[in-house]
């Protein structure tokens, strides 16, 4: 056998592997994809996987991911059938509606899933060396992605919380700005129904539809982000559970606590088991197995959606970032242990819809939403980046003459349009707009319409930046 030279310390994925034998069979990462609503969760998934399995016979297709890039791709698949744990996601319909005649965007996320890719590739340097010390010459990673609603992440705030704060806190939160008119009903019914008056299931079930009816309003149609508690708008597989029957009520400065057989009491009840049975296990069950996590946000949307939409996402950005921090006394810290998310990425979506000098502002702009420069690693907080894509780039960039100068657009199909038309996007800002700066539009941005694609993976889908995405979060491990 021949000699293998000792160079450097050993990768901690690499040390972790019980042999050589199981590397080249194959060493398994997790991906999870997360985002808020209409950021594109499962259109980024679709077309990840699609693209990977495409990669072998359109190598264009995926460049930035190095393993492609360098020619070191040797096969990629889809994993063989097995017990899965999760259910599986839902590729092969979602490439089937998009590949349709009329092709349409597939359904959002609503529940978790999981959907694992076979990656066979030839390492370099250490690992290659190894490998070929055993007569090997390729190694697998067993890409493994769980896709899994954004707003399960908003409730990781409320761990640190009581049920008297959390409902101080939301209901002086629902009774500013756009937010007091959508929920005028539940105000009023929160005033008439005080913590102290005696427990009632079916006055506390009115009180929660009143509340879910709000958030789920305040989401569809008014772009509202930061709705708590996630599983209210995202409830998944616990449907109506009756420990979910709770809502804020009135609650005096200095209360904390209430008395046993009263609405409070309920209420606070409920909220302690949704916090332990529910938030809890999340983290503990699943947080823990996710060692690569992308968030995607929908900056577009939010600036479009007005002033109070986009602060509205900011606040949900930075309580989504609170998942990805670790202090010494920190509540992940408690419920993980050891365990800890090694690579974030935040993404700006649809890059597709601007042109392309505008793309590195929107990233600009999503870093300076939540402070994300000042969250490089450091301590135990994860290793994040940032950067703008499109899943699915359903637009060509074009220039068009106004006022005598070339002005960038792009060219695309709007939803329910027979033909392509060009569109003047706009500005993205770099910074957060300032309050008086929302008085004129910022963007004029369309939803378009999918490409036409091919169902084979064989051509592989348009996208911007999906390679260099998937690059940075697993490309280590492709070495």
């Amino acid at each position: 056998m021949a000699k293998i030279p000792i160079i450097g310390d050993w990768p901690d994925w690499l040390s972790e592997t019980p042999n050589l034998t199981e590397l080249a069979k194959g060493s398994t990462v997790w991906l999870a994809v997360t985002g808020l609503s209409r950021a594109g969760k499962t259109v980024f998934i679709t077309s990840l996987v699609h693209n990977l399995l495409s990669a072998l016979h359109n190598p264009n297709r995926m460049p930035l991911l190095q393993a492609v890039g360098e020619g070191r791709l040797i096969a990629a698949q889809l994993e063989a059938a097995r017990a899965h744990t999760l259910p599986r996601f839902p590729y092969a319909a979602n490439i089937e509606a998009m590949a349709g005649t009329p092709s349409v965007w597939p359904e959002p996320t609503a529940d978790i899933s999981e959907i694992g890719v076979d990656i066979r590739f030839a390492p370099t340097g250490l690992v290659g060396q190894l490998l070929g010390s055993i007569g090997g010459s390729a190694a697998t990673l067993k890409l493994r992605i769980v896709d899994y609603p954004g707003e399960w992440l908003l409730d990781l705030p409320l761990l640190s919380q009581s049920y008297a704060d959390w409902s101080r806190a939301t209901l002086a939160l629902w009774k500013r700005g756009l937010r007091a008119d959508i929920a005028r009903d539940f105000i009023a019914f929160a005033g008439e129904h005080p913590a102290s008056e005696i427990a009632s299931d079916a006055v506390a079930k009115e009180a929660h539809d009143l509340y879910r009816a709000l958030l789920v309003t305040a989401r569809d149609k008014h772009g509202l982000s930061y709705l708590q508690p996630g599983r209210f708008v995202r409830p998944g597989v616990l449907a109506d559970a009756p420990y979910l029957w709770f809502a804020p009520l009135e609650v005096a400065d200095g209360v904390d606590r209430f008395s046993a057989g009263s609405l409070g009491g309920l209420m606070q009840e409920r909220f302690e088991v949704y916090k332990r049975e529910v938030v809890e296990k999340f983290y503990a069950d699943y947080f823990r197995n996710y060692g690569r996590q992308i968030v995607l946000v929908d900056v577009l949307g939010a600036l479009l959606a007005g002033r109070e939409a986009f602060e509205d996402t900011r606040l949900a950005t930075e309580a989504i970032l609170q998942s990805f921090r670790y202090g010494q006394h920190n509540i992940l810290t408690r419920i993980l242990g050891a365990s800890r998310v090694e690579k974030v990425l935040f993404a700006a979506t649809k890059a597709d819809h601007i042109p392309d000098r505008q793309r590195e502002h929107m990233s600009a702009l999503l870093r300076n939403m939540a402070a994300l420069p000042v969250l490089s690693a450091r301590g135990r907080d994860a290793d994040i980046e940032v950067m703008s894509l499109a899943s699915v780039a359903s637009t060509i960039e074009a220039t068009q003459v106004i006022d005598g100068r070339d002005v960038e657009v792009v060219v695309g199909r709007k939803v329910g349009s027979a033909k392509q038309a060009k569109f003047l996007s706009g500005e993205v800002p770099v910074r957060p707009p300032r309050p008086d700066q929302w008085g004129t539009p910022f963007l004029d941005v369309p939803v378009f319409e999918p490409p036409l694609i091919d169902p084979a993976p064989v051509d592989g889908i348009p996208h911007i930046n999906l390679d260099l995405a998937l690059d940075y979060l697993i490309g280590d491990r492709l070495q």
